[in-house]
């Protein structure tokens, strides 16, 4: 079978750090390290991602549902080595990260910032334990990128700023937006129930909102938010 998404490098490349020189990679598709048995169902965003990064042991995953891989990140606790030496046979770049003060999640993150990306997605983060799903979300809060994390009953986007919503949608969605501290200023345009210049605290005030209108904004002048989508 041959394999798909991504494309493929020719290079060997371990690194300690992320001091990587700048790339550009218009989208790309970072696949986490959790039950990957719904990989399948994610085959557009794998089909048209220009550069797909695996972190850590999700190699083993993309090897097995035949998935290309260009860059295998973190640090690399969890991958065994017969999938590190086909790696390396393969030509992936590994960029091998040892500090513990971050998830591979973040790590693969912080990477992207040395690229030039459009969009980011990542898939493979549903499930596993609590906390380590709590840490993927705030890995997206760590970096100021334009990334979706894609989850089989949601979306997840971090709203700054520097990174405002605009969403296109259809009437009658579902989503839910929460304040990671105290964030200034909040706008919410083109849902049932807007805010304008509103101030926020970390609360269940915005839970279950529904869109009204074919785009959704949202923008706040200070702070960070989390906002789920339903599919």
């Amino acid at each position: 079978m041959t394999p798909v998404g991504g494309q493929q490098t020719s290079i060997i490349t371990v690194l300690t750090n992320l001091d990587y020189l700048p790339q550009i990679m218009s989208r790309v598709l970072i696949i986490g390290n959790t039950n990957q048995k719904y990989l399948p169902k994610w085959h557009e965003l794998i089909q048209s991602a220009d550069t797909i990064i695996a972190c850590d042991g999700a190699i083993a995953d993309c090897y097995e549902s035949q998935i290309s891989v260009d860059f295998l990140i973190g640090d690399l606790d969890s991958i065994t080595k017969q999938d590190l030496a086909r790696a390396e046979q393969d030509k992936l770049q590994i960029i091998k990260v040892d500090e513990q003060q971050s998830n591979d999640l973040s790590k693969a993150l912080r990477f992207c910032q040395n690229l030039s990306v459009n969009k980011i997605d990542i898939i493979g983060v549903d499930g596993g334990k609590s906390d380590h799903q709590m840490a993927n979300y705030f890995a997206l809060l760590e970096h100021d990128l334009p990334v979706t994390l894609h989850l089989n009953d949601a979306i997840v986007i971090a709203v700054s700023k520097s990174n405002p919503l605009h969403y296109k949608s259809n009437p009658g969605v579902s989503f839910s937006l929460f304040s990671i501290g105290e964030t200034a200023k909040v706008t919410i345009k083109g849902a049932k129930w807007e805010l304008n210049n509103h101030d926020m605290s970390p609360s269940t005030m915005g839970l279950h909102n529904i869109t009204a209108e074919e785009f959704l904004s949202i923008n706040c002048e200070n702070g960070s938010l989390l906002v789920f989508i339903d599919r």
